[in-house]
Parts: C-alpha cells; structure tokens; sequence
C-alpha cells in the first residue's frame, strides 16, 4: 500500500489535464518552459501553449564565440522564432518579450514578432534591442535603434511597455490610455517628451529611464500623477531633476550628483541613492552640501544609501549629522565596504535618524577615494567605541540588524561588537557569512565569536548563516 501511494505521489502531475500544465508552466521562466520538453513524449509540447513569451538572443547566442559563430547562432535564433509562432495554437498571448541585439537586416522578423503578439492581445510588450556591449556608465547616443512600427501603436489595450534601444513617437502614446508601467532605455528622452508621456497616460504607475540621453532637468510633477515607482538609471541629466508625485511610493536614482527640487513631496516608502559613478572625491563641500540637502527634502521610511555617499556627506554644511533630524528613518540600508574612510558617514547617519528600527549592511567591493579627507582624524580601532554611546538610535530604538557578506574584517567585528554592548533594545542581530568558492573558514569562526560578545539586551537573539 506504501509503495502505490509513494508511487502516486511521485507521477501526480500525470493526472492533470494538459491545459493545467501549461498553465503552471506560464509561470516559469521562458527557458525553463522549454526545458520541460525534455521530461517526455506528452511533455514535448506542452510547453508551446504557454501564455508567456520570451524570445531572448542570448540562449543561442554566445558573445565569447568567433563573429562568424555568432551570426551562424543568430540564424539560428531567427528560425527558431518563426517555426515556433508558426506552430503556435493558443489565441491570447499575455506577455510578449524580445531581446535581439542590431536587428538591421532582420527588422522584418521583428515586425512580425510583434504582430504574431499583438493580434493575441498581449497586455505586456518588452522589446529589448540594446547591445550587451554598452557601457553601464557611458552617456553616448547610440544611433543603431529599432523604430516602433506606426502599428503597434494602435494597440490601444497595452498595460505594461519596455523599449530599449528603440524609438517611438511620443505624440502617439495618447493612444496607450491604460498604460500602467513604462521603461525606456537606450534612447533619446528630452525633457519635454518626458513631460508629454506624463500627460499622455494617465494612469502610468511604474516609470523606468536607463540610460537615456539629453534628458536636461527632468520635470516628473503633476497633481493627477498616479506613479508610485521612479526609477532612474544612469541617465545623462544637466543639473537638477524635479520630483512631485503625490502617490510616489518607491524612488531609486543612480548616476552623478545632480540637485534634488523635491518641495511638497510627500513620503515615499522606500528611496535608494547610488552616485557610484562619481569618479572623485569632491573636497570643496558641493557635492556634500547637495547631498545634505537631498537627505533632508526626501522622506522615507526605507533608504538604501552608496558607498560615496559615506565618504561625502561629511564633507558637507554638517560634518557630525544633519539637521533637522530624519525623523520618519525606520530602516537604513548601507551598500558598504566598510573601510575606514566610510565610517564618519555611517556614523553620520545613525546619528541623523533617532527612530530608526532597522539596520541592514550590504557588504561588497566599493570604489574608495584616495583623495578623501576625513572631517576628523580616524581612529579606526576605536571609532565605534568612541561613537555608539552618542547614537540615540542604537541605545533606543534599533531593533534589527542584518549583515549581508559578511567576512569578520576588524572595522565590521568592531561595529557589531559596540551595537551589541549598548543597544538596549536590541532583539535580532543576523549575520550572513559570506559564501563563494574561495572563503575562508575563518570568517564563519569570526561570526560565532559575535554571541561570547557583551549584550546590553537580554531579549537578543544571534542568528549566524
């Protein structure tokens, strides 16, 4: 009787009809869809029903391999997409994805792509163009794009909208009227067509800029916006970005120091702040001051900070903490390598946020100034004893501490040892040790060192992974 139902169990997907499968498939990436044609004879099609699509160069395509490999690969690729949407039976495609690097002499092929999913309905359209090649960090214009068929334009039931590398009308995207998620990269967004695509679809609640080009001073204002996710990533901005969105929940900015003009906007939930792209340490106090000032115009309970923020914010008006404090600060997430030159700029900000419940240090590699100058002289032996007793925070409120990749390095054990002797209220500390093929044993050794520690808080529990 055990060995049927163990038997049973281990062959239920058997008794499911094939249009239950292929439903759970859609909710598996593309590729591991595909993957399941493998398993058996009934499993060999099951996988082309799914609702899901993604055509993505780059599961043929090597970028190591010879130029005439690749172009062999892409071939391939391109067969590969039209024998599949010839077979395919199912009348509505959900989300339609496309990743095809210089598609030049195969815009036909895209063409049809894009009419294979549009006359399914799809509701989510990803088109993908840009060359892995690019620079994260270069501001170049690319001039290869694809330009969106005046067609596609009339899919008046489109919810949410990628386009890379490709350039598109904005006058026409009056017709996207329920448009709720937009991302654009790799092209050209002025200042004003950014201001025409706010206006043109209204109901937008997730809008992306990677890597946009002559953006000036972006206007993101209004008082009938809905958006409630920013993000933008390493575009080329002039000086200042304006911000106002009444329903803004979630902010991410990554690129050079601009000015924040951020007035009457409410709190966000979570903000991120990354200027790794600054390639020096500025020693007049701008980029300090301008940083100060973002601090304390943008309130949010969650904020992700970078590596030059520490080494900067202390360069500013207030080289201690800021004034006023960050009252609504819950949780302050460090991306950190925990070198000396970035401890005042911790330091900085602990003592800037006294509600704060939560801490979490992301540790990893970091891009450290030479040129920095410390505010003070740095006694890195004895920083944190000669700080955490003044940091309203860590004796009052803070509740949880997280440290992700941890190695057990003197400026970390050192930190973690005076949070826990004088945070009175302490209730989680997790550790998680770093894991790679090369780690050495005695960074777990180093974790477990962290409970023999003095504890300020009886209801403490160290959790080491």
């Amino acid at each position: 009787m055990a060995m049927i139902k163990k038997k049973t169990n281990a062959d239920m997907f058997s008794f499911l009809p094939d249009h239950v499968i292929s439903l759970i498939l859609s909710f598996l990436p593309f590729i591991d869809a595909a993957r399941t044609s493998v398993l058996s004879k009934r499993w060999r099609h099951i996988w082309h029903a799914t609702v899901r699509i993604e055509f993505d160069e780059s599961f043929f395509v090597k970028r190591e391999e010879s130029t005439e490999k690749r172009e062999l690969a892409r071939c391939g690729f391109i067969d590969f997409m039209r024998q599949w949407m010839l077979n395919y039976k199912e009348p509505v495609v959900e989300t339609f994805s496309l990743s095809f690097t210089n598609p030049g002499e195969y815009r036909l092929d895209m063409e049809n792509c894009l009419r294979f999913a549009i006359l399914r309905g799809t509701r989510g359209l990803y088109l993908d163009f840009a060359d892995p090649s690019w620079g994260e960090d270069e501001f170049d214009p690319h001039l290869r794009l694809f330009q969106l068929p005046t067609f596609v334009y009339k899919h008046k039931v489109l919810e949410s909208l990628k386009l890379f590398s490709c350039r598109f009308d904005v006058s026409e995207f009056s017709a996207f009227s329920v448009l709720k998620d937009l991302s654009l990269g790799w092209v050209e967004v002025r200042s004003s067509s950014l201001k025409a695509l706010l206006m043109n679809c209204p109901l937008l609640e997730g809008l992306c800029l990677k890597n946009c080009w002559n953006l000036g001073d972006p206007d993101i204002s209004g008082p009938n916006l809905r958006l409630r996710r920013l993000i933008i990533d390493k575009c080329s901005i002039d000086n200042h970005i304006i911000l106002m969105a009444q329903k803004l929940q979630y902010f991410k900015y990554s690129g050079l120091v601009k000015s924040f003009l951020l007035e009457d906007q409410p709190d966000v939930e979570e903000a991120e702040l990354d200027f790794g792209l600054e390639s020096e340490f500025d020693n007049s106090g701008y980029c300090g001051d301008t940083l100060q000032d973002i601090l304390r115009n943008i309130y949010s309970n969650t904020l992700t900070v970078c590596s030059y923020m520490l080494q900067e914010l202390p360069s500013g008006e207030e080289p201690l903490r800021l004034y006023p404090y960050l009252d609504d600060m819950r949780h302050l997430i460090l991306k950190t390598s925990m070198h000396s030159y970035e401890l005042y700029g911790i330091s900085f900000l602990l003592k800037s946020c006294p509600g704060l419940d939560m801490l979490t240090i992301d540790l990893g590699p970091a891009r450290i100034f030479a040129d920095y100058e410390p505010p003070f002289q740095i006694q890195s032996h004895v920083f944190w004893a000669q700080h955490i007793p003044f940091i309203d925070c860590v004796r009052e409120t803070l509740k949880v501490v997280e440290v992700n990749g941890f190695k057990g390095e003197p400026n970390e054990i050192e930190l973690l040892q005076n949070v826990l002797r004088y945070g009175c209220v302490l209730e989680r500390m997790r550790i998680n040790v770093i894991k790679s093929s090369d780690s050495d044993p005695t960074y777990q050794w180093r974790a477990q060192m962290l409970q023999y520690f003095t504890k300020a808080s009886r209801r403490l529990q160290v959790v080491i992974s």
